[in-house]
């Protein structure tokens, strides 16, 4: 099983940014996340792996 939460390492390298915007990306992700559903618990500075990849990549296919 891979790791629950994307750290501001990989968005800065998925997305090519300084850690800085990936940092700001982050923090807009999990807000959105919020948004949805007030209860869930976030972490500053990382996102929910799942919710990343769904909401900048499009739903993930499982091979």
């Amino acid at each position: 099983m891979g790791k629950m939460y994307v750290d501001v390492e990989e968005v800065s390298k998925d997305w090519g940014v300084s850690k800085p915007k990936a940092y700001k990306k982050i923090k807009e992700l999990n807000e959105r996340m919020l948004r949805g559903n007030p209860n869930l618990i976030v972490i500053a500075g990382k996102v929910n792996r799942k919710f990343y990849e769904e909401n900048c990549y499009g739903q993930r296919q499982e091979g």
